[in-house]
């Protein structure tokens, strides 16, 4: 190894970032069974050593693959509640079609977040409270819901639990089998439905859901 080469791979600022980045990007075409620590080393220019400075082995790096996805993905979904905040439900089915949206654009990064690759998730705190404030920001959709009479009083928890294993499962058809959507079923609409269903079992009766 040149010197130049060693001191980038030993003194490079921002390389557990430039790993991250590089890392995910890579994911975008190959699943996280095959991603190589040494192909991630190769493409930046380090040497095959440089990320064990950071990462303690692969399983690391991948944990923090999905950390950063979950964190994106609440961002996305803290959005889309906002854009909706006059009401609960338009605030599930905006959240709904951004939970979506970044299944279909982040395929293998979400297939990563909820696989069995980052699990226990109790190995990694971090991983482990993000996906926590992801069911958070669902369950505090519901309790608005029920704190502004849209929804009947039950347990937010369960609730949440319930409507996000709804949207997952549109999102994992949407991620596994795409020809579903592109050929027989429109995805908007399968998602509008889909959460609607949730809606009309949980609203008050003498409330008329937006």
């Amino acid at each position: 190894m040149t010197q130049a080469a060693s001191q980038r791979a030993y003194h490079h600022g921002n390389l557990r970032a430039e790993l991250l980045a590089e890392a995910a990007e890579q994911l975008r075409h190959t699943p996280a069974e095959q991603l190589s620590l040494r192909a991630v080393a190769r493409s930046l220019g380090v040497s095959q050593t440089a990320p064990y400075r950071h990462f303690s082995g692969k399983e690391a790096l991948l944990a923090a693959i999905a950390t950063r996805g979950y964190r994106e993905l609440l961002a996305l979904l803290g959005a889309a509640r906002d854009a909706g905040s006059e009401s609960a439900a338009k605030q599930l089915r905006l959240v709904a079609r951004a939970y979506v949206d970044f299944a279909a654009s982040q395929e293998q990064i979400f297939k990563l977040m909820f696989g069995p690759l980052v699990q226990p998730s109790d190995d990694y705190p971090e991983l482990r409270a993000v996906s926590r404030e992801t069911l958070l920001l669902v369950q505090s959709i519901l309790q608005f819901g029920m704190e502004n009479g849209e929804f009947e009083k039950q347990d937010a928890l369960y609730l949440a639990n319930a409507s996000w294993a709804g949207i997952h499962g549109v999102a994992t058809l949407r991620v596994d089998t795409p020809s579903l959507f592109s050929k027989h079923v429109d995805l908007l609409r399968q998602i509008d439905v889909s959460v609607n269903a949730f809606i009309n079992g949980i609203r008050r009766r003498d409330h008329e859901t937006p």
